[in-house]
């Protein structure tokens, strides 16, 4: 399989630059609103998985006609109280979830700037397409360390970096696909298969 195949494939990319686009636009411009959206989301995610698994371990003890065993308990206990604090307590959860955006915003940024690297050793990736990730990742810095920021602002910069990242996707998918195609048209002659 030839590396330019692989590269002009990456739907995969085009859709994850998409969807955290409109993800990132919604943060930045409905701040208010999507931070509590987003803990109301996790804590009902944390019921909703801890009802499944109830509701799967009884079904699974009725079958075999024996107990619950005692970690599946201790499992949907944790799931259930953990999303009705969340659900019950959201102010505390939304001044938690600054270390939350800082934490993903660090995790795509210096994963973005390792596939920049990565791919420029089969494509040429101009200097400037670094500035966007090494924001996003500055932007997570800022996060995880300023908990006293208001958590509207927070959310805000979160969007913003959200958006940016989704950009830099874009632009990276383009431009390697447009790189990989004038390689597979002649313009460059040695390519290597993967």
């Amino acid at each position: 399989m030839k590396f330019g195949y692989y590269v002009t494939g990456r739907t995969s990319s085009v859709l994850r630059g998409v969807i955290t686009l409109l993800l990132g636009c919604s943060l930045l411009f409905w701040p208010g609103f999507t931070s509590g959206l987003i803990v109301k989301l996790i804590a009902g995610f944390l019921l909703a998985i801890g009802c499944v698994t109830l509701f799967s371990a009884i079904a699974a003890a009725s079958r075999s006609n024996s107990a619950i065993p005692v970690l599946v308990v201790i499992n949907v206990a944790v799931y259930m109280v953990f999303g009705l604090l969340v659900f019950l307590f959201p102010n505390f959860f939304l001044g938690l979830i600054a270390f939350l955006f800082g934490a993903v915003l660090l995790v795509a940024g210096v994963s973005q700037l390792v596939g920049l690297y990565q791919g420029s050793k089969y494509a040429p990736v101009a200097g400037g397409m670094y500035v966007i990730p090494v924001v996003i990742t500055v932007c997570g810095i800022a996060l995880f360390f300023s908990p006293k920021a208001s958590t509207e602002m927070l959310t805000m910069i979160f969007g913003g970096a959200v958006s940016l990242y989704g950009i830099s996707e874009l632009l990276a998918v383009w431009k390697l696909r447009n790189a990989v195609g004038k390689k597979e048209e002649g313009e460059y002659t040695d390519y290597e298969e993967v």
